[in-house]
């Protein structure tokens, strides 16, 4: 626990220090075009289908069965979708790519910037595509609650990023070079990754005769429910950078993903600290262990906001003199956009304890068709928010809805889901006394 807690310091602490190296080098308008950049390979972070979320939960379950055999079908099925997919999206791309309108994209005005733009995303494409198989063994660590293997050694990768990234800077080469350089380490890290969990569990090892329709049918029917899922999230949580672009200009993104990255940091350590109770979650609701998740999940919330609530308030007081030190006098965040993004801070953090039960529990229908209510409301509402009160609005537009819609429906969802679970324990614990008797 010490040496994930120490790989999750050095992750954060890379990505801090990455922030004002890159923005003084590239300058606001093409610091926001990488902004966007990656907010759209974010926004395609769907086009797995779902599989890898579905595998998590499917090893999850195996191994909380002791199911070895049935582990490897899972993850051997979900290599054969993720690499159907992966060809199919290199395709897409390959005869995509030329007929991008790369200046309305970007919302510029110099050709050659935005030829430079449409370069570094030929880039970010090809690591997007490689690292969609690569992700059966992301996923398969968490499902078998190993993730902290994986969070050591992507700080590694981050460190050798940051290194690439100096280097980068110190040649004065491209945009185009530099992601390369913050992407290519972290695919050599999952491949390390790869390499020791199948050391340790040879049995997890993929095989061409582990390979079953039927666990594929699972494993694609549980990922299409967090498709859908991915989707509405995508939707609503990556659009802000595009968003801000199409109407404000690519410029106005280095404004708003400046201070966004600083408090964004403050969800990624919630976030490292409560992802894996996801398949923990649901390897104790397959023992009945209902004490326990109830127990865990209201800690792992009061620890959220124990968390969240003083360190968000002091980045936004502090807020102004930690971006002056870091970027220069060159990038103005307004106080305004400081208080939403710490209130955002909470709130979102807040969110991701509540999913993270939802998920583990596999209560995804419901929650599916809230999420895209909650996408489309936030999107529309953060376009018409941005054109009145400029970048401000993108971030309330998500605050509003969580509040109003998202965060009352889950209380909903987890009280009916926490009775479920003690009604079917009572009725368990009924059968064996009549067995007994």
């Amino acid at each position: 626990m010490i040496a994930a807690g120490a790989a999750k310091a050095i992750g954060l602490l890379t990505s801090l220090v990455s922030v004002p190296l890159t923005y003084r080098y590239l300058g606001a308008e093409r610091y926001g075009i990488w902004m966007v950049l990656i907010s759209i390979i974010a926004a395609m972070s769907f086009a797995d289908l779902g599989i890898g979320n579905g595998l998590m939960n499917a090893v999850s379950e195996a191994y909380g069965k002791d199911d070895r055999r049935l582990a490897r079908e899972h993850v051997t099925s979900a290599l054969v979708l993720m690499l159907c997919i992966a060809a199919f999206l290199t395709v897409v791309g390959a005869f995509g790519y030329p007929f991008l309108p790369w200046l309305r994209v970007f919302n510029v005005k110099s050709q050659a910037v935005a030829a430079e733009g449409a370069r570094a995303f030929l880039v970010l494409y090809a690591s997007f595509v490689i690292n969609i198989p690569l992700g059966v063994i992301t996923r398969a660590q968490a499902g078998l609650q190993k993730g902290y293997a994986s969070q050591i050694v992507s700080a590694c990768g981050s460190i050798l990023s940051l290194g690439g990234m100096l280097l980068v800077i110190l040649l004065h080469a491209s945009l185009a070079w530099l992601v390369f350089a913050s992407v290519f380490a972290g695919i050599l890290a999952t491949l390390f990754n790869g390499w020791i969990l199948f050391r340790e569990h040879p049995w997890l090892l993929p095989s061409r005769h582990a390979y079953r329709g039927s666990s594929a049918n699972k494993i694609l029917k549980l990922g299409l429910m967090f498709f859908v899922l991915q989707c509405a999230y995508t939707l609503a949580f990556t659009s802000d950078n595009i968003v801000i672009a199409q109407i404000l200009g690519a410029t106005a993104v280095a404004v708003y993903a400046v201070p966004q990255k600083l408090f964004s940091f403050v969800s990624m350590v919630v976030s490292l600290a409560i992802n894996p109770l996801w398949p923990a979650y649901g390897e104790a609701i397959a023992r009945g262990d209902v004490a326990w998740v109830r127990r865990v999940f209201f800690g792992s919330l009061w620890l959220t906001l124990a968390v969240t609530v003083p360190v968000c308030t002091l980045l936004a007081l502090a807020g102004p003199w930690i971006l002056r030190v870091a970027v220069g006098k060159s990038l103005h965040a307004p106080m305004s956009l400081l208080v939403v993004l710490a209130l955002w801070g909470v709130v979102s953090t807040v969110s991701t304890a509540f999913s993270m039960l939802l998920n583990g529990a596999g209560v995804l229908k419901v929650q599916t068709m809230i999420a895209v209510v909650v996408s489309l409301s936030n999107l529309a509402l953060s376009i018409y928010l941005t054109r009145r009160l400029g970048v401000v609005g993108v971030c309330l537009g998500s605050i509003v809805t969580q509040l109003l819609i998202m965060l009352p429906v889950s209380l909903v969802l987890i009280r009916n889901l926490f009775r479920r679970l003690e009604n079917t324990k009572t009725e368990a614990s009924l059968g064996e006394a009549i067995l007994l008797a």
